[in-house]
């Protein structure tokens, strides 16, 4: 494992209410179970985020700027990309993910952009986020995972998520901040260290 693209991290599972979530986003007009999906949340948002989050987020000088979630339909996969805040340059700032929905066979991976590439194409996935999008001839697989607990992770990097399972996978990331400031990875990684496993 490399100290460029994730670390597990045990957290109490009790930030938010699993079922509630699926509950009301699967709810939407339009959500479509065989199709995947991503949604932009108010980090600062009760309704999904107990205190237990933001009691942890504070402990740390912390805040959850903004969260997002991600539905990942049986047997399918997502595209190769570096996200980007959209304020600054790009760099490796984290999430924390919280993966749920499927035991087996859903992974997160990360590559390496080739040398030589032409400027990469720029866009948006549904929730408005910006990103930078690679194709899979563009890129250097480097790691592969299976997550099964709460994870910090590294979107400065070109990665993915795949499920390759039959039920749906679900992810909801919280992007931590301390001011303005989205949190490098390296910086993360000192910053949660006693939560890292």
């Amino acid at each position: 494992m490399s100290n460029l693209y994730y670390r597990f991290l045990d957290l109490p599972d009790c930030f938010f209410d699993k079922d509630a979530v699926v509950e009301k986003y699967s709810a939407t007009p339009d959500f479509n179970p065989t199709k995947n999906n991503q949604w932009r949340i108010d980090g600062n948002n009760p309704d999904i985020f107990n205190e237990n989050a933001y009691a942890w987020l504070n402990k740390f000088g912390c805040y959850a700027g903004v969260a997002e979630l991600f539905y990942t339909a049986p047997g399918s996969r997502i595209r190769w990309h570096i996200d980007m805040s959209g304020y600054s340059p790009v760099f490796d700032y984290v999430k924390i993910n919280f993966v749920w929905g499927t035991n087996r066979d859903h992974y997160m991976e990360w590559a390496e952009p080739k040398t030589g590439l032409p400027t990469p194409e720029v866009g948006y996935n549904s929730a408005g986020s910006p990103h930078m999008i690679f194709n899979a001839d563009q890129v250097d697989l480097v790691e592969s995972i299976t997550i099964d607990r709460p994870i910090l992770v590294n979107v400065g990097r070109a990665h993915r998520a795949i499920n390759n399972s039959n039920q749906a996978r679900w992810c909801l990331c919280l992007i931590p901040k301390i001011g303005t400031n989205r949190i490098a990875m390296p910086a993360a990684i000192e910053l949660f260290k006693d939560f890292i496993s």
